[in-house]
């Protein structure tokens, strides 16, 4: 059966008039989100807007053809649209019983903080946290700027990336073993956190979670996302901030982020 999409914000194109001119810019337009009643973003000519519920059900409709069981959450706030699809009977193991659910995050704007993007999830099933796996050459990640042939061509688009993503487990698999293995003292990881995080009211409550006489980047890892996934608190670009450090916790070994940070290490 089709899947369907919900409703959604929906944006159209306004002319943009700067200053007392009478006439409409030439060059620039204002993207208008019909939902909030305001101005999401202003954006050259080029610029071509990808309907959120467009996006949304093409990417039902891909996976959908996969023929793969799959649990589908929306979320749709103000200017942007997160959706995270988990296929419950795609499991992914590695070193010291770790267990995962392997999905997708699609991510559409209509304010430029994001094109549509694809990139990895994983569900760890100890704590069910939502770990988005965005590293920067990483096979199975795919970000598309809003342009004329993207709004033509995004359905094939989603479909390959969500069949070549699906093909990456060995890389997630490694960098997880990698990050279970790094560890440093607490006292460091202490300095570390309020630094790498820099809001105080974010970085006490993971900081609490992560006590210990030694700590490794897992450990790190896993605080950041638990709290990005479980606090419903937070807006959207918090969480996207949030899953980002946890991405530099990810692929930096410790003591890279410590000299980055210029923390002294005790002798």
């Amino acid at each position: 059966m089709r899947p369907e999409v919900v409703a959604l914000d929906v944006a159209i194109e306004k002319p943009l008039f700067v200053g007392a001119n009478i006439m409409a810019e030439e060059n620039w337009k204002a993207v208008w989100n019909q939902d909030t009643g305001k101005v999401a973003s202003i954006v050259s000519k080029g610029y071509e807007i990808v309907q959120h519920r467009d996006v949304a059900q093409s990417f039902l409709d891909a996976y959908a053809n996969l023929n793969i069981e799959a649990k589908t959450r929306i979320k749709d706030h103000e200017n942007r649209i997160t959706i995270d699809v988990e296929f419950p009977k795609s499991r992914l193991y590695v070193q010291k019983g770790e267990e995962f659910i392997v999905g997708f995050r699609l991510i559409n704007s209509y304010d430029k903080t994001t094109g549509v993007s694809i990139v990895p999830r994983l569900v760890r099933l100890a704590c069910m946290n939502g770990m988005i796996v965005d590293v920067k050459g990483f096979v199975g990640t795919f970000n598309y700027r809003h342009n004329q042939e993207m709004a033509q061509n995004f359905a094939g688009y989603i479909e390959t990336a969500l069949k070549e993503t699906i093909n990456a487990n060995d890389k997630l698999k490694a960098m997880v073993n990698d990050c279970i293995g790094d560890s440093i003292e607490w006292e460091i990881c202490e300095k570390l956190i309020p630094l790498l995080i820099n809001t105080k009211k974010h970085w006490e409550v993971i900081l609490e979670d992560l006590k210990g006489d030694i700590v490794t980047r897992w450990d790190i890892y896993n605080a950041i996302t638990k709290y990005a996934t479980h606090n419903e608190q937070l807006k959207p670009n918090i969480e996207a901030f949030l899953q980002e450090k946890a991405q530099r916790v990810l692929t930096t070994p410790l003591m890279n982020l410590v000299k980055l940070n210029a923390i002294e290490v005790p002798r």
